[in-house]
C-alpha cells in the first residue's frame, strides 16, 4: 500500500531488547491489516538483541526511530509522538509491544475518537488466568487514590485515568499539552501524569471494553515488582527502588503525581505509601518462610 493512501493515524511502539515479543506484536498488526492501513513507528531504545535488524528484514514498511538506551518508555513515546505530529498525524496510538490486540480493536478506538471530539480512548486488559482481575485499563479517582474499574464487557465507560498500554490520542492533545516529559517521569508514570494533565485540560477519558486485549509477556517488572514483601533479592532491594527514577516506586514520581492529582491530601497519601514501603523493608529481613505467613 502506498504511504499516501494510509490514514493519518500513527501507531507508536516503544521497545527495548524484546525482539521476539516485538516481532509477534508486528505480526498481529500485519495480520489484522493495521500495518497496511495505518503508519507504524517503532522506537527502538538501544536494543542489542537485533530488534532493529529483524524489523527491517521482515517489516520494511515500519518506520524505526532509534534511541541510545536512555529514552525509556516516556522518552520513546515522546519521540514517536513528535515524529507523528510533524508528519501530520490526526491520531496517535500508544501501543506497548506486549499487547496482543484482537480484530477491530485499534480501528474502533480511532473511530470513537473521531466521532467524539476531545476524547482519549484506551483499552482494558483482563488477565486470562483470572478474568476478574484488571491488568490495565481505566481508573476512577477515590480519596484513597486511583483504582481500576472492571468495565462491563462491550461498553465504553468514562473514567478518570487510563493505563498507557493501548491508547488513542487526538492531535489536539499535543497542541495543548506538548509531549510527555521524560525528565520528570522517565518510565513508570509517564502515561499517568500526561493523561492526568489531559483530563484537567478538558479531554474526556474513556475505557473501551468492546474487544479483548491479551498480554504477550507474563514477566514481573524488575522496576515495579508485584509482591513487595515476597519479591526475591536482598532485604533492601525494594527500598533501593525508591531512589531509581525509572522505577514504579520512585519517590519523585509519586510526589509529583499525588500533588498534581490531590494537592495537600496527596502529600498525606505520599507519606503513607513510603511509610508502608519502609515497613515492608524491615519485614524483608525475616526469612521467606516467615514472610509468607505474615498477615500483610
Amino acid at each position: 500500500m502506498d504511504l499516501n493512501s494510509k490514514e493519518t493515524v500513527y501507531i507508536v511502539i516503544p521497545v527495548h531488547n524484546r525482539r521476539e515479543i516485538t516481532l509477534k506484536c508486528l505480526e498481529h498488526l500485519k495480520y489484522y491489516g493495521h500495518l497496511q492501513q495505518y503508519h507504524t513507528i517503532v522506537v527502538d531504545d538501544g536494543s542489542t538483541d537485533g530488534t532493529t535488524e529483524a524489523i527491517n528484514a521482515f517489516y520494511p514498511e515500519v518506520k524505526i526511530l532509534s534511541g541510545n538506551g536512555n529514552l525509556w518508555w516516556t522518552g520513546a513515546i515522546a519521540l514517536g509522538m513528535q515524529y507523528a505530529y510533524e508528519q501530520g498525524a490526526d491520531y496517535i496510538i500508544w501501543l506497548n509491544d506486549d499487547c496482543k490486540v484482537s480484530p477491530g480493536t485499534i480501528t474502533d478506538l480511532i473511530r470513537y475518537s473521531q466521532e467524539n471530539s476531545k476524547t482519549i480512548t484506551g483499552c482494558q486488559y483482563l488477565e486470562q488466568t483470572n478474568p476478574e482481575k484488571v491488568g490495565f485499563g481505566g481508573k476512577v479517582k477515590t480519596w484513597k487514590g486511583y483504582r481500576f474499574i472492571n468495565a462491563p464487557p462491550k461498553q465504553l465507560t468514562p473514567c478518570d485515568l487510563l493505563s498507557g498500554n493501548l491508547v488513542c490520542l487526538p492531535r489536539d492533545v499535543i497542541k495543548e499539552l506538548g509531549y510527555p516529559n521524560h525528565k520528570i517521569t522517565p518510565h513508570y508514570g509517564g502515561d499517568s501524569l500526561y493523561l492526568l494533565k489531559a483530563k484537567k485540560a478538558g479531554f474526556n477519558l474513556v475505557v473501551d471494553s468492546r474487544h479483548q486485549v491479551f498480554n504477550l509477556s507474563n514477566d514481573e517488572p524488575k522496576l515495579y515488582p508485584n509482591s513487595w514483601l515476597l519479591h526475591p533479592g536482598e532485604p533492601l532491594h525494594i527500598l533501593k527502588l525508591v531512589f531509581i527514577p525509572q522505577s514504579g516506586l520512585s519517590w519523585k514520581l509519586w510526589l509529583r503525581f499525588n500533588w498534581e492529582a490531590y494537592h495537600v491530601w496527596g502529600i498525606v497519601m505520599f507519606l503513607k505509601k513510603y511509610i508502608y514501603i519502609l515497613l515492608i523493608t524491615i519485614l524483608r529481613f525475616f526469612p521467606l518462610k516467615v514472610r509468607k505467613i505474615l498477615p500483610i
